[in-house]
């Protein structure tokens, strides 16, 4: 059996500050938790960097995830792994909610063996998206924690990390309890360490590899090795997971950027506009200037 030889480095990094400024706070050099409130007239909460946990209580009409809109019920949360593309249509009541972002390593640093959302970021490739509707009741109660970490991020009481740690470590393990993720592989713990790792490489360097290979050059194991985990995990190529970041990528650049479709295509990597126009209606059945005009 191949093996990774080496641990992989981590590079973490804050939200960017995006409507309201976040409370940040570090929990030693490789862990940072921001804390924020929803707030127009933000309206795309995407991160490439960090997990985040949204809890929408009011305010908002439908979410946008990767393009896929779901509909809002007050009391929402959802959880989002980096590099999903999220954008909330507003009603016209003032929003009400909490954005809580996390590091990767904070994440899976955290003592959640046995629970489902520990690997969320495999799960998000079978189309289940890590969300629960909480009675208002259980909402007051998530608004009261997130107001908890706040005031503790925003204070000079020693050893504060150490309670916004736990209390995060709480929601997270309640939202697993009652979120409808339903773990129907059974897969070992190597193979689902390989391919997280996997997803989180191409979530950061999508722009410029392409290639099976170029990841499984990362990872220290081999392209033919890498695939089948992926295939074995999620029934699916790892050439596919990479192509589908980079439609995810230009999607979202023709709908909400004014850049050329030549401009992103070589943003994308691709050497030429024609392939990058000839992978994207391939993908979609549309040419890049149809989906742009739809």
């Amino acid at each position: 059996m191949e093996i990774i030889k080496n641990k992989t480095s981590m590079i973490n990094g804050n939200i960017r500050p995006n409507g309201h400024e976040p409370e940040v706070v570090k929990e030693k050099a490789e862990t940072i938790i921001s804390i924020r409130r929803l707030a127009l007239p933000t309206s795309d909460y995407t991160d490439h960097e960090n997990y985040q946990l949204l809890w929408i209580a009011e305010g908002v009409e439908s979410i946008t995830v990767d393009f896929d809109t779901i509909p809002f019920y007050p009391n929402t949360i959802i959880f989002l792994t980096p590099g999903k593309f999220i954008n909330l249509d507003f009603s016209d009541s003032p929003p009400a909610g909490w954005i809580l972002g996390f590091s990767r390593d904070f994440f899976k640093n955290q003592n959640l063996e046995g629970l489902n959302i520990k690997n969320a970021d495999i799960f998000h490739a079978y189309d289940d998206m890590p969300r629960i509707v909480l009675s208002p009741k259980i909402g007051e109660r998530v608004h009261s924690i997130a107001e908890m970490m706040a005031e503790f991020a925003g204070s000079e009481i020693p050893n504060k990390e150490v309670a916004i740690s736990a209390l995060l470590r709480a929601l997270l393990v309640y939202c697993d309890s009652k979120c409808n993720l339903k773990p129907s592989f059974g897969n070992n713990r190597q193979d689902l360490n390989i391919v997280s790792l996997f997803k989180y490489h191409v979530s950061r360097h999508f722009l410029e590899h392409h290639l099976v290979s170029d990841y499984a050059q990362l990872m220290n194991i081999t392209p033919k090795y890498l695939n089948q985990v992926v295939k074995r995990v999620m029934g699916v190529t790892a050439k596919s997971i990479i192509q589908e970041q980079l439609l995810i990528q230009a999607s979202r650049d023709l709908k909400f950027s004014n850049e050329s479709i030549k401009e992103i295509a070589f943003k994308l990597g691709f050497a030429e506009p024609e392939h990058f126009s000839h992978f994207f209606k391939k993908s979609t059945g549309k040419t890049p200037s149809l989906f742009r005009n739809t």
